[in-house]
């Protein structure tokens, strides 16, 4: 294949993959406004697209090798628990199993054929337009009192914008910012006025969800980025400044107020106590530990190969799902499950350990991918369920993708 027509590939095919993470994100909007099943048809025509890339090339990338190995061992194992628990709801094992083979298929696709200076800047435009079509929603939503309302406290509007809960959302776009920010060291772009601006959307957007979990991920990409780029005196004294703001934000924030019940729960919680007062569980945190405790207890009874995928919210007394990505692994695929989790966990770890060193931009860029991706990790290990978050996975790889690609000028 000569260079023009081999170009001419890959601009057809970053076109081909943009576009449909384009109309997935257009189709969750339009679910939004009463359009049914639209983003699961998007999600299938995604699925259907990057098969396709797979197939004519019948290649998979070096860097996300490991991650699609991972991600196939995963699928591997969501089989056998298939196998193993005949008769159970086969809707949520297929939407699973599907989403993993998407999530596989992206991230080839994404790594093969995002590279090129013109793709980073349709990258870097169809973000920006996700940021600020997120403020707006959001700000409408706030408006005209169609927001998320949490049970128990009806008057709390929060923001969801183009996605169905406002935690999913939060990481988004937070995820959006960041990789904005590293297009732009990438295409080497000024912090001109409309950048500013774009992020200032995305930090309103942020703020409207009321989501602790990307709340906190924010301040741990911050502190990462203020950190890690400076003299030790500088990082002694953010250290110190990020520790006083998030004890001054716990102390202050209405969005907190409720964890002052946790100490009572903790006296009153016993592991092995089969009997509990569920009065006692009225924060977040308290039913994410009665919850994990429980999955836990359940996932005993089925530890070689778990209650099948996409079954863990079947067991929560909540009807949720465990907010644990290593408890939901095991609980749906037992021990075989587990591992293959943590193949994917080392796909993804490997991933960020490769980012390149060479131009003056990448050091800025690492620790900018590593803060979002350790945030990440910590908030899939204590907060929320990470496997079913379509839009947020996509993403946090093209986040990746961008992290990984070189500088224009280093590109031949």
């Amino acid at each position: 294949m000569t260079t023009a027509r081999y170009g001419n590939a890959q601009s057809s095919a970053a076109t081909l993959i943009l576009g449909l993470f384009a109309l997935r994100w257009i189709a969750g909007i339009a679910e939004n406004f009463g359009v049914p099943a639209f983003s699961q048809v998007a999600a299938l025509l995604m699925l259907g697209g990057v098969m396709v890339l797979f197939l004519a090339r019948m290649r998979i990338n070096a860097q996300a090798s490991l991650l699609v190995a991972g991600l196939a061992a995963w699928i591997f194992s969501g089989s056998l628990a298939l196998v193993a628990n005949p008769g159970i709801d086969l809707r949520p094992t297929v939407a699973l199993l599907s989403l993993l083979a998407l999530y596989a298929g992206f991230a080839n696709a994404s790594l093969t054929h995002l590279r090129g200076p013109r793709t980073r800047k349709a990258q870097y435009r169809l973000l920006a337009a996700f940021l600020v079509v997120g403020f707006f929603l959001s700000v409408y939503q706030l408006m005209t009192g169609t927001g998320f309302v949490e049970h128990g406290r009806a008057t709390i509007q929060r923001a969801f914008g183009s996605d169905v809960h406002p935690v999913s959302f939060a990481i988004q776009v937070l995820a959006a910012m960041v990789t904005l920010e590293i297009l732009r060291l990438r295409l080497r772009m000024p912090a001109g006025r409309l950048h500013l601006l774009t992020l200032a959307a995305g930090l309103v957007a942020l703020y409207l969800t009321y989501a602790r979990t990307a709340w906190v991920m924010a301040l741990i990409v911050l502190a990462g980025a203020l950190l890690f780029r400076g003299s030790p005196a500088r990082r002694a004294l953010t250290g110190l400044s990020a520790i006083a703001a998030g004890v001054m934000f716990l102390t202050f924030s209405d969005r907190f107020s409720d964890l002052a019940s946790l100490p009572t729960f903790l006296a009153n919680f016993s592991a092995q106590d089969a009997v509990f007062d569920w009065r006692f569980v009225d924060n977040s945190i308290s039913w994410r530990i009665v919850n994990w405790n429980l999955g836990f207890t359940q996932g005993l009874e089925r530890p070689l190969f778990g209650f099948g995928p996409g079954q863990s919210a079947n067991s929560s007394y909540f009807s949720l799902e465990m907010h644990n990505i290593l408890l939901e692994a095991f609980f749906e695929g037992g021990v075989v499950g587990l591992c293959a989790l943590l193949l994917t966990l080392a796909g993804f770890v490997r991933l960020h350990r490769s980012l390149p060193r060479t131009s003056p931009e990448d050091g800025h860029i690492r620790v900018l991918a590593n803060g979002f991706g350790l945030a990440l990790l910590m908030a899939v290990m204590f907060s929320t369920s990470f496997v079913d978050q379509l839009m947020s996975f996509l993403i946090y790889i093209l986040l990746l993708t961008a992290a990984a690609a070189p500088t224009s000028d280093q590109e031949r």
